[in-house]
């Protein structure tokens, strides 16, 4: 074997890697790390900034406004409400329109407290 070239480095069994390869990779697996904690965080803090959900199944009484259904529904503790109780869910008309309910149809509901008002997310209906 003969003596390097001027400049080679001398690494046995691998191949010769390009001055910098190293440290540009370990910039990026940071770059990448970091990304990826700022989305987790932004998932997380958008789940603390908004107010919860909650599902509620019951009957429609009756839709005596057009942004307004009235629902006899199951228990639900989030809201401090037991089963039965009358319940007007404020809503967008469109939402109510395009589910069409009926009193007497069993529904399924999205809702969140604002304020004194319980509001409608999602509506489906069930067998």
């Amino acid at each position: 074997m003969g003596k390097p070239a001027a400049g080679a480095v001398e690494n046995p069994g691998r191949l010769p890697s390009p001055e910098g390869a190293l440290p540009s990779s370990r910039w990026l697996l940071a770059l990448l790390f970091v990304a990826l904690l700022a989305a987790f965080a932004a998932g997380i803090w958008g789940t603390i900034l908004r107010p919860p959900a909650y599902e509620v199944r019951g009957t429609v009484v009756a839709r005596p406004a057009p942004d307004l259904l009235l629902v006899r529904h199951e228990a639900v503790a989030a809201l401090g409400m037991s089963a039965m109780e009358l319940m007007g869910v404020s809503a967008d008309p469109a939402l109510l329109d395009a589910a069409a309910p009926r009193p007497g149809d069993r529904v399924t509901l999205a809702v969140r407290a604002r304020g004194d008002r319980i509001v409608l997310l999602r509506i489906t209906k069930t067998p």
